[in-house]
């Protein structure tokens, strides 16, 4: 009598496959939670990038922008300060978009905006009026990656589009000093998109890389 395997009795290729990509993707984000992740504070902002261990893959496209926490409109975003001092930083803007080879989608108006600096993380409220009253966050300009093509008006981020972020929390942030910022998908956890450090000069524009 034949002795006949099944599916259960071995794993195919792909199965295997599947494996090795959860463990990888395991072995990443405990990295990511336990290693420090940290700039040189002596760099004047150096800028490290991290992708959501979720679904939800997401990356920081280009150069990360801060600003003085000066009232005006340093960017496209008119924006005002409970307490302004121009030695410290108060916004900062970044373009963001999915991993390549993502096929999902995040929806952005489910999405919670946590900065974090100094040992504390605040919850970012969405902010959609103008001028911004800090704090907030909001969606600066919707962007498609494909030549003659541009984004959807919805507030979903897709493949091939990028979304503009700019965020400022409550309190100012000291040249020096630490900060991240952190999208995180609804019901999903992940380290943050960026992490770096106040340049010891906060000028106008101040473009980190």
């Amino acid at each position: 009598m034949r002795n006949r395997r099944t599916t259960e009795d071995a794993l195919t290729g792909l199965g295997i496959i599947v494996i090795i990509l959860v463990i990888i993707l395991l072995v990443y984000g405990a990295l990511t939670v336990f290693l420090p992740w940290q700039g040189d504070p002596h760099n004047g902002g150096m800028v490290h990038t991290f992708a959501s261990n979720s679904g939800d893959l997401m990356r920081h496209v280009g150069p990360v922008y801060v600003f003085p926490a000066v009232n005006g409109t340093p960017s496209d975003v008119a924006v005002r300060y409970p307490h302004p001092d121009p030695g410290r930083m108060g916004a900062a803007e970044m373009t963001v978009a999915l991993f390549i080879g993502n096929m999902g989608g995040v929806d952005f108006d489910k999405v919670r905006v946590v900065w974090g600096s100094g040992g504390i993380a605040e919850t970012i409220p969405r902010e959609d009026s103008r001028p911004l009253v800090c704090p907030g966050w909001t969606i600066a300009g919707k962007f498609n990656m494909l030549p003659l093509k541009s984004a959807d008006s919805d507030n979903i981020l897709e493949p091939n589009e990028q979304f503009e972020i700019f965020a400022c929390p409550t309190t100012t942030t000291a040249p020096y000093q630490q900060f991240s910022l952190t999208i995180l998908p609804s019901g999903n956890m992940a380290p943050p998109i960026v992490s770096a450090t106040v340049p010891p000069l906060v000028q106008p524009i101040v473009s980190l890389s």
